[in-house]
């Protein structure tokens, strides 16, 4: 077998069929058919159950198919470390983080281990937290981060790292922006809310358990966001805070919310079934995660 070969195979599942596969791959599908007779051949066992404009994998094909990918992985590490190394790295860290706290966690995470180690370069994935669990699961990124409810994956082993509560970021002028003591959660009701996609279920469980249904006006991908639309159409932010998001309210109110329920904690995530490379292990060590 040659990594052409398990190249080829994964390319026939992902683009769906032999034929969408030999345009992609510019291989005369006769010959990308040979192949894949080839491969059951060697292996003794059907891998696809061919259809007449689609294919499905059998259950062999299912096991053949994740160890084809991580074989192109492997590949694909072999030669980026390759890279690294003759452009004067000495490895590559491969992390995802969340989008809209990028700079916050550059200080937090990246400043001292990147000014230690000069010789590391990085792939950093910016997105959001729902994203960050299948580059993890897929192999894309060796470490994640998500800064939400802790994801119940049992392939992926946690370790929480930051606590954030959930606050209301409220424009100056409103009515419930005269003080900045906690408030009530029954304060809210009616008030039109802007919240990031993360912390979605968390509100509607808190409200729901107080018996009040929030006004979610619009739902956003990161925290600056909901701010801006906060300050633009006079509603309230409920936002996870940290350090980053204290300079983008500078002109706002912000007011812790009176119930111990409501904040976040930032998790890291890795493969329980993936040694995390010598890099990957330095940085949770010297970050203090592991």
């Amino acid at each position: 077998m040659t990594l052409e070969s398990y190249r080829n195979f994964v390319a026939i599942v992902d683009c769906g069929s032999i034929l969408a596969a030999s345009r992609h791959l510019l291989i005369a599908q006769p010959s990308l058919s040979n192949q894949l007779k080839n491969i059951e051949r060697t292996y003794g066992a059907r891998l696809i159950n061919r259809g007449s404009r689609s294919i499905e994998l059998t259950e062999a094909g299912r096991i053949f198919y994740n160890k084809a990918r991580e074989i192109c992985r492997i590949e694909s590490s072999i030669s980026t470390s390759l890279f690294c190394q003759q452009a004067g790295y000495r490895e590559q860290l491969k992390i995802s983080i969340p989008a809209g706290n990028s700079i916050h966690y550059i200080h937090q995470l990246f400043e001292a281990f990147a000014r230690n180690h000069p010789d590391i370069n990085y792939d950093v994935y910016e997105l959001a937290s729902d994203f960050v669990v299948p580059n993890v699961l897929n192999g894309i990124t060796e470490i994640g981060l998500v800064r939400a409810s802790i994801p119940q994956y049992g392939a992926l082993t946690c370790f929480p790292y930051e606590k954030d509560d959930i606050v209301a970021v409220i424009p100056p002028g409103h009515p419930l922006a005269n003080t900045k003591k906690p408030v009530d959660i029954s304060e809210f009701t009616g008030y039109p809310l802007a919240i990031p996609f993360d912390i979605s279920n968390i509100i509607y469980t808190v409200f729901g358990q107080h018996a009040v249904a929030p006004n979610v006006a619009i739902i956003t991908s990161i925290n600056e966001t909901a701010i801006e639309w906060a300050r633009t159409f006079d509603a309230i932010a409920l936002i996870p805070y940290s350090e980053a998001d204290a300079p983008k309210t500078t002109d706002m109110i912000v007011r812790p919310i009176a119930d111990a329920g409501l904040y976040i904690t930032s998790v890291f995530l890795i493969r329980k079934d993936r040694e995390l490379s010598d890099v990957g292990k330095l940085f949770l060590h010297e970050t203090g995660i592991i």
